[in-house]
């Protein structure tokens, strides 16, 4: 099997595909109704950034984060300033852990207090899979919106990547 570092490129090519998509979204779409369990675009990215930044920390040996006070996601322009860099930070620190040794032990906290030890390429692909479940309902609530989705399918980013 290929190196498991390409799950992480995967992650980082398919949310800065669509967040290219978000920038033509105005105030009102941020804040429209949609339904679902974020049912909003702007508390659904509020929930993905947060979620993206609690892993980070974790694989950066913090076990629970506190999310600070200034990570609020209130449109593009703040989802941009907040996603690029830990994305960025995201690819390092994942290449790093991959190299070094991918069944090393994180140890941390859930949101519900659980205290859990994984190995770190099974966080990787929890943070994969959560981003590709996200990524769907960004796409229905962009169709709700009646704007274009862009398609983030794993094969698109081989081919594109190969």
């Amino acid at each position: 099997m290929k190196d498991q570092g390409f799950f992480i490129d995967y992650h980082v090519w398919a949310n800065k595909k669509v967040l290219q998509q978000l920038q033509d979204l105005t105030a009102e779409d941020w804040n429209k109704q949609l339904g679902g369990s974020f049912p909003t675009m702007k508390a659904l990215y509020q929930h993905i950034i947060e979620a993206e930044y609690r892993w980070l920390q974790r694989w950066k040996g913090v076990p629970f984060a506190e999310i600070p006070a200034e990570m609020v996601v209130d449109g593009y322009a703040s989802l941009q300033t907040l996603w690029l860099p830990l994305m960025d930070e995201q690819i390092s620190i994942a290449k790093k852990r991959l190299a070094a040794d991918p069944e090393e032990p994180l140890h941390f906290i859930t949101g519900k207090g659980l205290h859990v030890t994984q190995p770190f390429w099974q966080t990787l692909y929890q943070v994969v899979n959560h981003g590709t479940y996200h990524r769907g309902q960004v796409t229905n609530m962009l169709r709700m919106l009646e704007k274009q989705a862009v398609g983030t399918d794993i094969f698109l980013f081989f081919r594109e990547n190969s």
